[in-house]
């Protein structure tokens, strides 16, 4: 049984850290590359760096930065470096016994409007989910949306009502044109330090306990925060290649249990 997992969201989701701790490839785990609509071992760098119109990138880094947002509606990691998808995707096939096809969908420095209908965000969230849902042969396997996000809103001053408002039009909309089965949350650390964070915090606590497309992974972004050694020291609110391990480490942990869970129903 094959699962389609997106990984969607920011900077900490598209791979911010300081290094690359391991490029080995995740045994049982594919990538999805949307820009040669191939299947590829599943290993860090992981993600691709995608052009409005759909054609391969450059990655950010490198003298890159001033114009690499501007140009790209996708990216793979900064520089090169680690992101959380492979350390989550060999727990997660590890504990569950699945293969998975992993999709990056994640930009740095973004909104959730991005991901909104009607952004080429969410555009190309889903072009590309459904592009690798062709290369699945398996019919049973699940769709899952690991999403890392709000720190830009947090920024932005966005309040909870309307954080939660926007995350649950979001969700509806890709369980509709991807068959996303759940809506799975790392709850955002502490970007902002003040009130302005506490507001998107306690919209993703609220979306995941009352709506049951929602599942909380985990909620220790916040406490990471203040370790550290997870913490990436020279870009001030990412998490360090081995906070990003631990992250994706415990969130698949969760997600592996709810679908261990589900098929003992």
């Amino acid at each position: 049984m094959t699962d389609i997992i997106v990984f969607a969201g920011q900077s900490n989701m598209q791979g911010q850290s300081e290094k690359l701790l391991d490029g080995a490839a995740v045994p049982d785990a594919l990538e999805y590359k949307y820009a040669t609509d191939s299947l590829v071992p599943l290993c860090d760098p992981f993600g691709e760096d995608l052009r409005y119109d759909g054609t391969a990138g450059v990655a950010y880094g490198d003298g890159t930065e001033d114009g690499w947002h501007r140009l790209h509606v996708l990216g793979g990691a900064a520089y090169g470096h680690s992101t959380l998808v492979p350390a989550f995707c060999r727990v997660y096939t590890g504990l569950t016994g699945r293969r998975v096809v992993a999709v990056g969908a994640a930009k740095g420095a973004v909104t959730i409007d991005y991901f909104m209908r009607g952004s080429d965000g969410f555009d190309f969230l889903v072009r590309k989910t459904n592009a690798a849902k062709k290369h699945v042969t398996d019919p049973s396997g699940s769709v899952f949306l690991v999403w890392l996000q709000g720190e830009s809103d947090a920024i932005d001053s966005t309040g909870k009502d309307e954080y939660l408002e926007r995350i649950g039009r979001m969700s509806r909309d890709l369980k509709a044109e991807i068959g996303l089965e759940k809506f799975c949350v790392i709850r955002v650390g502490r970007f902002t330090n003040d009130e302005r964070d506490d507001e998107i915090i306690a919209a993703q606590d609220e979306i995941c306990a009352r709506d049951p497309l929602f599942l909380m992974l985990t909620d220790e972004a916040t406490e990471l925060n203040g370790i550290p050694e997870y913490m990436n020291p020279g870009v001030s609110g990412h998490f360090s290649a081995e906070g990003l391990r631990k992250l994706g480490s415990d969130a698949a942990a969760a997600l592996a249990e709810y679908v261990l869970s589900a098929s003992r129903r």
